[in-house]
C-alpha cells in the first residue's frame, strides 16, 4: 500500500510509467546513474540528465547539459525553468507529467490517485556534490574519473589560450574513440558526450575544420541523429572556422537516410541545410 502525502502541503508528483512519485521539499536529479534519485531507464538519457528544485509552491526544472536534451511540452529546455500543473518532461523515450496543488489540469486518462511513492530529496549541496561525483556504475566509474579529470586539465589549457596544449592532451583521447566507432563499436553516452563537446572546442579554438570533421565521422559512425542541440553546436563551430569537409556532411545525411528511422531521416534535412550554410560560406 502507498503512502500518503503529509496533510497541509502542496502536492508536487510526478506521473511516470502509472506511478505518481512524491516530491517534498528539496533538490532531485533525474537519470540513468545510481546516484539519482529519480532514475530513467532508457540509452537516450545521460546519466546525469536533468534536476528539478521543489521549493513550496514553487518547482523549477533544469537540464545538466544532456546531450539529447530535455523537453518540456515538446519544447528543448535552454536554461532553468519553472514548471507548472499538467506540464509534460521528455527525457530520451521516457516521459514524466508534473502535478501540482490538486492536480486539475491533466493531459492523461489516469484517475487521481490518493496514494503516492514519496522519493527522498536532497540539499542544494548535496545535489551539487552528487553532480561532481563520477557515476556509481562500476563499470563506467573508472573511465567516468579519466574524463573528468581530462576534462579540467583541458578547460584550463584552453581558457588560457593554450590550444596547442589543450590539443596535446584530448587528441590521444578523442582519436581512441575515433577508432573503436570506426570498428562498430557503440560508445557509452557520457563518452560520446565528452568527445564532440570538446572536439567542437578545439575546432573552435584553431579555427581550422579538422575537428569539426571529426565530428561528423563520430556522428555517422555512431549513427547519432542530428538533434537541434547538436545541429545547433554544428552550426556555431562553422562560423568559427576556415571550411568544412562538404563530402562528409553529405556522407553523415545519407547514413541517417538508409537507417530507415523516421526521426533519423527527418534530422538528415538538417544536415543538408548545414552542408547549404557551409557551401555559402566556401563560395564566399
Amino acid at each position: 500500500m502507498g503512502v500518503r502525502e503529509p496533510r497541509g502541503l502542496t502536492r508536487v508528483r510526478l506521473r511516470h510509467r502509472g506511478q505518481e512519485l512524491l516530491l517534498t521539499e528539496g533538490t532531485y536529479l533525474i537519470g540513468r546513474d545510481a546516484s539519482c534519485h529519480i532514475l530513467l531507464d532508457d540509452a537516450k538519457v545521460s546519466r546525469r540528465h536533468a534536476r528539478i528544485n521543489v521549493r513550496g509552491e514553487q518547482v523549477s526544472i533544469d537540464d545538466l547539459g544532456s546531450m539529447n536534451g530535455l523537453y518540456v511540452n515538446g519544447v528543448r529546455l535552454t536554461g532553468s525553468q519553472p514548471l507548472f500543473d499538467g506540464d509534460w518532461l521528455t527525457a530520451g523515450a521516457e516521459e514524466l507529467e508534473v502535478l501540482i496543488g490538486d492536480g486539475t489540469t491533466r493531459r492523461s486518462a489516469t484517475a487521481t490517485q490518493d496514494e503516492f511513492s514519496p522519493v527522498p530529496s536532497s540539499s542544494e549541496a548535496e545535489t551539487t556534490r552528487r553532480i561532481s561525483e563520477p557515476p556509481d556504475n562500476p563499470e563506467t566509474t573508472q573511465k567516468s574519473r579519466a574524463l573528468e579529470i581530462l576534462a579540467n586539465i583541458a578547460d584550463r589549457a584552453l581558457e588560457a589560450g593554450r590550444m596547442e596544449d589543450a590539443e596535446d592532451l584530448l587528441k590521444t583521447t578523442l582519436l581512441d574513440m575515433a577508432q573503436e566507432s570506426s570498428l562498430g563499436h557503440e560508445l557509452e553516452l557520457d563518452s560520446m558526450e565528452f568527445a564532440m563537446r570538446y572536439a567542437l572546442r578545439l575546432a573552435q579554438a584553431s579555427g581550422t575544420g579538422r575537428w569539426f570533421d571529426f565530428t561528423v565521422d563520430l556522428l555517422r559512425g555512431q549513427r547519432a541523429a542530428c538533434t537541434p542541440i547538436v545541429a545547433s553546436n554544428l552550426r556555431a563551430t562553422m562560423k568559427r572556422v576556415t571550411s568544412v569537409d562538404l563530402d562528409r556532411l553529405a556522407a553523415y545525411a545519407r547514413s541517417l537516410r538508409e537507417s530507415g528511422n523516421p526521426a533519423s531521416i527527418q534530422s538528415a534535412a538538417v544536415v543538408d541545410e548545414l552542408a547549404q550554410e557551409a557551401a555559402r560560406k566556401r563560395g564566399g
